[in-house]
C-alpha cells in the first residue's frame, strides 16, 4: 500500500511540475504585438515587446521602453518601465496607460500565437509578429 501512495506522489508532482512554462519562459526571443488592453487598440497603433535574459523592451505609440522582469512559473513580475521622451501629444494617454500598467503584471500565459499578461485591474493581449524591436521569431 505504501509503494502505491509512494507512485501517486511521484505521479501528481511529475504533473503538477510539467503544467508550468519552462524557466526563461515560451515568450522569450519573440516580437510580441499589442492587440488588447482592457479593450481593442486602436486601428494603425503599433506596440510591441520583446523579453530577453530578464529585461525587456519595446516600441510603444511614439517611445522607445525598457524595464526589467522575472518569471516564476506562470508568474511575471516587471520592474518600472523607463522610456524616451518623444512629444507625440494625440497618443500619450494611450502609451502612458500602457506604461503604467506593465509593472502591474502578476501572471501570463501563451497560447498558440497569443500571449495573455493579467496584471492588476487589466488585462494586455499579444501576437506573435514582426515589430520595430527585432525580428520575428516564431519558429518552435
Amino acid at each position: 500500500m505504501k509503494r502505491t501512495t509512494f507512485f501517486s506522489f511521484v505521479a501528481l508532482l511529475f504533473t503538477l511540475l510539467s503544467c508550468q512554462p519552462p524557466a526563461g519562459g515560451p515568450i522569450e526571443g519573440t516580437t510580441w504585438e499589442l492587440v488588447y488592453m482592457n479593450g481593442e487598440i486602436p486601428e494603425g497603433m503599433t506596440i510591441d515587446i520583446v523579453f530577453e535574459d530578464g529585461k525587456l523592451s519595446g516600441k510603444g505609440v511614439c517611445n522607445r521602453y525598457f524595464a526589467d522582469y522575472g518569471l516564476d512559473g506562470g508568474n511575471l513580475k516587471i520592474g518600472p518601465v523607463g522610456a524616451t521622451k518623444m512629444m507625440c501629444p494625440e497618443n500619450a494617454m494611450l502609451e502612458s496607460q500602457y506604461f503604467g500598467i506593465l509593472p502591474q503584471a502578476q501572471t501570463f500565459s501563451v497560447k498558440g500565437e497569443t500571449l495573455s499578461i493579467t496584471c492588476e485591474g487589466a488585462k494586455l493581449r499579444f501576437v506573435k509578429g514582426v515589430g520595430s524591436s527585432g525580428t520575428n521569431q516564431t519558429e518552435e
